[in-house]
């Protein structure tokens, strides 16, 4: 019995179908409840379901539920931040252990994505959102919901494949082959060339940022950085950092442009979710268009939670992402040189490109 072949197109529509419906669903029970405020905690637990997405359902499974449990580790952890007045000390320091842990999970994880940008995301945003003691139960509640919700809405294709795949399994793409994990990863120098790359070019554009008074927002800086330093065993390339600023540059004016027209609460429901599916189909293809769709739909969000003038975000946004690629590009020539002198690579700049 001859068994119908898979589909052979490269793009994931079920994947950025289910990454749009894991973040847009959260956000409008929130819009529709009146609490627009609490959209940013929404969107950093939709991006749950974007880890382990082509991944076989029994790992994905542990995959999705530790990266779930990993965003909303780091958002607890920037609400304490946050409720503590988020001294500049503290910020750093939580900055460095979210860093540590999260190319240590993802790593182990061999996710994609393997940088860690969005618990990094997750933990500055949430450090910087006015959050009474008194909102605590509700901030949990919508936080633990959305991460679960995230997850049931990854692992649905186990289900829809179950029912569907006899009849039309041309339709579905091929799921890849299972990975080979080992705790023994976290013995390895690569990840800690890794995890040192990431909090020394982190805790510089942050400082550099911080240190430039008419700019505001450093943390993406940071943001900027950690997305374009290689994964463990990736190369650092410099096109990877143009890519983020001229896609964060194209990707602002279209925020703002979005901004400016003052649109209502629900346009900004259908930018997240025509952003983060057209990020999903575009981020193995080229990284500065998935910017372009990606940076609506972070800006919109996070400017539904903390509001400020769409002006003064595009100058931040563009400077400062500036600003880490530009740290980025440094440690780039820093660690060719030390590569240079001791013979051999980098663990975390060998021979697999980024791009």
């Amino acid at each position: 019995m001859t068994t119908a072949a898979h589909s052979t197109r490269t793009t994931n529509l079920e994947g950025a179908a289910r990454a749009a419906i894991a973040g847009g669903a959260p956000l409008a029970l929130l819009i529709a409840l009146g609490m627009p405020g609490y959209a940013a905690f929404a969107m950093f637990a939709g991006f749950t379901a974007i880890f382990g997405a082509t991944e076989p359902y029994r790992q994905r499974m542990v995959t999705t539920g530790v990266a779930g449990a990993l965003q909303a580790a780091c958002m607890f952890a920037g609400l304490a931040v946050s409720l503590s007045g988020a001294p500049l000390w503290l910020q750093g320091v939580g900055l460095v252990v979210v860093l540590v842990v999260a190319v240590c999970t993802l790593s182990t994880l061999q996710t994609i994505p393997a940088q860690p940008i969005f618990p990094v995301f997750a933990f500055c945003v949430s450090a910087l959102v006015p959050v009474r003691p008194a909102d605590l139960p509700l901030v949990a509640t919508i936080i633990v919901g959305s991460v679960a919700w995230a997850w049931l809405v990854a692992m649905s294709g186990a289900l829809i494949r179950l029912v569907l795949h006899p009849r039309a399994p041309h339709v579905f793409r091929p799921i890849a082959p299972r990975k080979h994990r080992s705790f023994a990863i976290l013995r390895s120098a690569a990840l800690w060339e890794t995890v040192g790359l990431n909090v020394v070019g982190a805790v510089v554009a942050g400082a550099v940022a911080e240190t430039i008074p008419w700019l505001g927002h450093p943390y993406w800086a940071v943001i900027a950085l950690v997305s374009t330093l290689p994964a463990i065993r990736q190369r650092h390339t410099v096109v990877r950092a143009v890519q983020r600023f001229v896609g964060t540059i194209g990707g602002t004016v279209v925020a703002v442009g979005i901004l400016l027209l003052e649109p209502s609460v629900w346009w900004i429901v259908v930018i997240a979710v025509v952003g983060q599916f057209f990020a999903e189909i575009f981020v193995a293809r080229h990284y500065a268009v998935t910017l372009l769709f990606l940076t609506p739909l972070a800006l919109a969000v996070s400017w539904l939670s903390v509001p400020e003038a769409p002006e003064l975000l595009a100058v931040d946004r563009i400077a400062q992402t500036l600003l880490g690629a530009l740290v980025s590009v440094g440690l780039l020539g820093v660690g060719r040189a030390i590569e240079r002198r001791r013979g051999r690579a980098l663990g975390a700049t060998s021979a697999i490109r980024t791009v």
